[in-house]
């Protein structure tokens, strides 16, 4: 493998396992499939978001004839002052196409961090909570009338102890104790949690998660049954850490390792464990440096975690690094933690922040299936070059596995670009379709990009 060559990928690969078709050496801006585009419009020129908020992207099935797809973003602009940081709440039916967008709130702050997690309660209204970029102490909530995203309730407000950083909206416990959950990063830059009360509609805070020195990155997904919570945690940010990845299980009242080992028996209190208590799932070091990307559960409801790891980085300062990351597939059996190096994740996506790369999603409906966006090959690493301008660009590549995560076929999602394709997003829906949402455009920074929020749907 030589660092330097320069590929386009117009050969059929099938003994190496990365298949693409004629068409795509021949199409500018490839996409395999037919390409919405959700933003691009006056009051919504464009939009992004960050990975830390969990769900961003959910379906409302509900009505199985009727199946409407919800996204937030943060919009950005340069000449007009009036759409800088609006989060903007999508909506699209996906059998009918009908579209439309709601503002939750008005110039929130352009930042990527400030996107909401969503959640579709049991009477079928739609919560929606969003923060800022820890620059104040506020959570906003805003609920939709059920069935109906055009349609949102005023703002509520719960003010935190410290800091707010990102949303995370999930159940945990049985029958009459399960409880929705809001996971965030606040007291200590540490993850805490507070509890909905629906009785009267106000957050109330229930306790740490983990306590570290520094601040640990954090993903959450539920079970099948919504009555636990995998947690899956770094050390801290991997500029500042050798990160290694973490899984451990929250059912609401206790925090245990991936063995069912109680790690903390009370989680109302301040005294938390640190994240290395949780069980192990990848070690890093100087020169795997580990940041996870998403998590999802499999058909037997154990976890599948998504991850990068950055290879070039020891001893080197902030923005000399980060050239040659890997995506990594981790899942829980019966032998304990399994993990592989699955493909070539390519460049830091920006320079300074050396570990973020274009990010990969697993399907929740078939873990054996996920999307990366990378601007290398995913088998050997070579640069990709779109014979669109000439230049690198980050594309998608489509992910199915025959041996549980072990190796991947690869299939060009995306080819020829004249623009970065990013952050892909697969939303829940047991259904014969599937939904991936991506940005695509120019991403500087959390708070300079110009990505519009685009996205296919496909039959499995």
């Amino acid at each position: 493998m030589t660092r330097s060559k320069l590929i386009v990928l117009l050969a059929l690969f099938v003994v190496a396992g990365c298949t693409t078709g004629s068409e795509v050496a021949n199409e500018a801006n490839y996409v395999r499939g037919d390409l919405i585009t959700f933003t691009g419009t006056e009051t919504s020129p464009n939009g992004a978001w960050c990975w830390f908020q969990d769900e961003r992207v959910i379906v409302d099935a509900s009505h199985s004839e009727h199946p409407v797809l919800l996204f937030t973003s943060i919009s950005a602009s340069i000449s007009d002052s009036t759409e800088q940081g609006d989060l903007d709440l999508h909506w699209y039916g996906l059998n009918d196409g009908r579209v439309g967008m709601v503002e939750l709130y008005d110039r929130l702050g352009q930042d990527d961090h400030n996107v909401a997690a969503l959640f579709q309660m049991e009477n079928d209204q739609v919560m929606a909570l969003f923060a800022r970029h820890g620059s104040d102490n506020l959570a906003y909530m805003r609920l939709s009338e059920p069935n109906d995203a055009s349609q949102w309730g005023p703002k509520v407000v719960y003010e935190e102890e410290a800091g707010v950083t990102y949303s995370n909206l999930l159940t945990a416990g049985e029958g009459a104790s399960k409880r929705l959950f809001n996971f965030a990063r606040t007291r200590g830059w540490n993850p805490n949690f507070t509890v909905y009360n629906a009785d009267s509609n106000v957050w109330l805070y229930g306790g740490r998660l983990l306590k570290s020195e520094g601040r640990p990155y954090m993903k959450y997904y539920g079970n099948a049954d919504g009555s636990k919570i995998h947690v899956v945690a770094t050390d801290q940010h991997p500029r500042d850490f050798d990160n290694s990845i973490y899984h451990g299980i929250m059912d609401g009242q206790a925090l245990y390792d991936s063995y069912g080992n109680v790690l903390d028996s009370d989680l109302s209190d301040q005294d938390a464990v640190q994240p290395k208590a949780l069980t192990e799932v990848f070690k890093g070091d100087a020169d795997n440096v580990a940041w996870m990307a998403d998590v999802a559960v499999d058909e037997n409801d154990q976890p599948v975690i998504a991850f990068s790891v950055q290879k070039d980085g020891r001893d080197l300062p902030p923005k000399q690094g980060g050239l040659d990351h890997r995506y990594h597939l981790a899942r829980l059996t019966d032998a304990g933690w399994k993990q592989a190096e699955i493909a070539y994740a390519g460049e830091r996506l920006y320079s300074f922040e050396d570990d973020y790369t274009g990010l990969v999603a697993i399907d929740p409906q078939d873990v054996n299936h996920v999307v990366i966006s990378t601007n290398a090959h995913p088998l050997t690493g070579d640069p990709l070059m779109s014979s669109a301008d000439q230049k690198r660009h980050y594309e998608l590549f489509e992910g199915v596995s025959t041996d549980d995560g072990g190796t991947f076929t690869w299939t060009p999602l995306t080819s020829n670009s004249l623009e970065d394709n990013i952050r892909p997003i697969i939303p829940s829906w047991d259904a014969p379709q599937r939904v991936v949402l991506w940005l695509r455009g120019t991403y500087s920074s959390y708070t300079d990009f110009d990505t519009q929020v685009v996205g296919v749907i496909q039959s499995r």
